[in-house]
């Protein structure tokens, strides 16, 4: 029989072992050193055939075991030198794993330290060798013809607790395996066929769990396994941590030894896990977080290959378990049972859960102590927007004012911000720019921050700038100011104290007011692009309904979209929702002002910026034009402004004949900016069909299609020479 000496160098005794995978073969040749005494004894070796019973046992066999005193008979006998061999192989392999240096044991490319193991779950050297059989079958095929062997049925190629038995007491004579080894087996190591089929007793086979064989084996990563209901999260960089506050929450319910639940408060998912991850790193801990929604929706067998995974991984290091809850459709008697298992397999923190901006009151209800998140001010926003974009190559020179009006005018969730810069980054790179630009930024931001209106609003394309609208000094003055009050809403709002004083919110009015054409659109657009704001119009015809409350309840739909989406509300003939409220002398006028008073409810409340455009100022509900914060009344263009119009509004490179005369246009036509670019765009058009410049001949025909439409007559005085183009 070779032994200790045939199987393992004792020169190496006192080397460290240089990976999890040397660590290993030396085990599997401890398991190889027991089979081969085994088979030995069966025969191997011998000049006698080697056998097995199988299903067939002849009279000589059964006569020849019986004549053996009981204590010599097969399954009851210790050969003392293999088991003296077994001892040193144990101490041999215990020896080199104490030397080696090994940080990350969990985390070895080649596997799991099965010394490690050992250690985590206080195994026995029954339950090392019960292990080692699991993982020998599971590695490498040519072992399952040994193993059906030993257990006379070469069918049984997987190994059982009747062969564990059989194996541990060749080696052993304190005890019997069946009194060493603890039943049932280990959960967290070992999965029972005996669960899905009738194998019971000695006919039990020793699987290994799928995560522990993947880490042992070195073969995969386990998180494929809770991969479709959460994730093992990590934060890469040195990323500061922004709220200082929640953190010594945290800290102080960590010390609680009573506290096994803890809800923490806020709606965005990179800012909890950015607090939970945080302190994680620092205390070598890592994040698991599972999805509630996602976890019930796994079959059932898969549902406890991630639980047994989660007890596997709360054994094998500290690390921190977080739950993000679901909605009020969830399954409450589900969630709680599931709660119940997690908290078993916490370490010394509490379970964290997390999901909602305010503690759901399931949790409350039972005293669950909770952990507030707030969302950012304007000048934390500007530390993460500089932060991000730094690792983006921006400097802080370069963000300079931008970045202070972006972090005012968005008041976006850390997770927000994050991704914003991490796809503006991204987006440079395949561009080929080394860096993001203000462009960029902005691009990516609009990109992100998409809102679900339904079909009651829609996103308007902002094309237009300050150049491209005529308006006087004072009025140009009033746009830049309402640019100027939303800016710097919050740091001057929470600076000077305004915000805590303001009792109808933070939030914008604008109001836009005079006759058709006068670019209230257009004005609506530039302060859209002046801010960085997608500009959305409201529908009004699909606001209003003939039901009662639907109007209320459409608003409603509006305004909460919009909520914390960063976006402007545009109402266009916005006369027909504000319009003046009526005495009560029927039902209609009594819910037609109910419906206003609620309108003035959700302007006031709206944190962003409303602009709203009529035609009809005398229409307005006075008590409304009191609670608007600007109103500007764009009027017709005087001669002056029509000139500029004329001249303007056609891009540079659109080809002009220079002996059209736009002063006598401006002098003759009072019309407003929307019906000279209606003429202008229509005459270039029938000149580009001609191959010829623009001139008076297109112009002429476009204004009696213009006036046409608006249902004007055409007067020979008013045109004048013109009239020579109309024959």
């Amino acid at each position: 029989m070779r032994i200790y000496e045939d199987y393992f160098d004792r020169g190496l005794r006192k080397k460290a072992y240089s990976s999890a995978g040397e660590e290993r073969e030396d085990y599997l040749r401890l398991l190889d050193m027991i089979l081969e005494a085994c088979l030995e004894f069966r025969g191997l070796h011998s000049k006698g055939k080697l056998y097995s019973r199988g299903l067939v046992i002849t009279e000589s066999e059964i006569r020849s075991y019986f004549e053996m005193p009981p204590g010599a008979r097969e399954r009851d006998v210790c050969d003392p030198l293999l088991a003296e061999s077994v001892r040193e192989a144990f101490d041999h392999i215990d020896e080199r794993s104490s030397l080696s240096d090994r940080k990350d044991k969990d985390k070895d490319p080649e596997g799991l330290w099965i010394s490690d193991v050992t250690g985590y779950f206080g195994l026995k050297r029954v339950e090392v060798l019960a292990l080692l059989l699991a993982l020998a079958a599971a590695l490498d095929r040519r072992y399952e013809r040994i193993f059906g062997f030993l257990q006379d049925d070469v069918s049984k190629r997987e190994p059982s607790l009747g062969l564990l038995y059989m194996l541990y007491n060749r080696i052993t004579s304190r005890e019997s395996a069946a009194e060493a080894l603890p039943r049932p087996l280990r959960k967290e190591l070992f999965l029972y066929i005996f669960k899905r089929t009738d194998k019971k007793g000695l006919d039990q086979p020793l699987i290994l769990n799928e995560t522990i064989l993947s880490l042992l084996s070195g073969q995969g990563t386990d998180e494929d396994i809770i991969s479709d209901c959460g994730e093992r999260f990590t934060e890469e960089g040195d990323i500061p941590l922004f709220f200082d506050k929640s953190r010594e929450e945290m800290s102080r319910i960590k010390k609680d030894p009573a506290t096994d639940l803890c809800y923490i408060e806020n709606e965005d998912r990179e800012t909890v896990l950015h607090l939970l991850c945080h302190d994680p790193r620092r205390e070598k801990r890592e994040l698991f977080v599972l999805d509630t929604e996602e976890y019930f929706a796994l079959p059932e067998e898969k549902k406890g290959e991630v639980l047994s995974f989660l007890a596997l991984r709360s054994k094998l290091s500290a690390i921190r378990l977080a739950l993000r809850t679901g909605g009020d459709d969830t399954d409450k008697a589900s969630e709680k049972k599931l709660i119940h298992t997690l908290k078993k397999l916490r370490n010394t923190e509490p379970l964290f859960l997390f999901g909602e901006k305010k503690e759901p009151e399931r949790f409350s209800h039972e005293a669950v102590p909770s952990i507030v998140i707030p969302d950012p001010d304007a000048g934390m926003r500007i530390s993460i927007w500089e932060y991000f974009l730094g690792l983006g190559g921006m400097s802080k020179k370069e963000c300079g004012s931008f970045v202070p009006d972006l972090a005012d005018c968005h008041e976006l969730s850390y997770g927000r911000i994050k991704k914003v810069c991490e796809r503006s980054k991204a987006e440079a790179g395949i561009r080929g720019m080394k860096k993001p630009d203000k462009e960029l930024i902005i691009d990516s931001l609009r990109l992100l921050s998409g809102v679900h209106f339904s079909s009651l609003a829609t996103q308007v394309s902002v094309s237009y700038g300050w150049e491209d609208i005529t308006l006087e000094d004072s009025q140009r003055e009033i746009l830049h100011t309402v640019c100027d009050r939303y800016r710097l809403k919050n740091r001057i709002g929470e600076k000077w104290g305004l915000k805590k004083k303001n009792a109808y919110g933070n939030g914008v009015s604008l109001l836009l007011y005079g006759p058709p054409g006068t670019g209230k659109t257009m004005a609506a657009q530039i302060l859209a692009k002046e801010l960085s704001l997608p500009l959305y119009r409201v529908d009004i015809s699909r606001i209003f309904s003939k039901y009662i409350g639907e109007t209320e309840k459409n608003l409603s739909s509006v305004f909460d979209a919009a909520s914390g989406a960063d976006v402007i509300l545009f109402f266009d003939e916005a006369d027909a929702l504000f319009a003046k409220r009526t005495e009560v002398s029927g039902s209609n006028d009594k819910y037609s002002n109910s419906e206003t008073a609620f309108l003035l409810q959700k302007i006031e409340e709206y944190d962003g910026m409303s602009i709203l455009a009529t035609n009809y100022y005398q229409n307005f509900d006075s008590a409304f034009i009191r609670r608007i914060t600007y109103a500007v009344h764009l009027d017709s263009p005087n001669e002056e402004q029509r000139f500029k119009l004329w001249t303007t509004i056609l891009p540079p490179e659109a080809p002009v004949d220079p002996d059209t005369d736009f002063r006598f246009l401006a002098e003759r036509f009072k019309l407003s900016g929307s019906n000279i670019k209606a003429v202008l765009y229509s005459a270039a058009y029938m000149a580009g069909a001609e191959g010829r410049p623009l001139g008076t001949a297109h112009i002429a025909k476009a204004l009696k299609l213009e006036y046409r439409k608006l249902g004007h007559l055409i007067d020979p005085g008013e045109f004048g020479p013109l009239m020579a183009y109309l024959q």
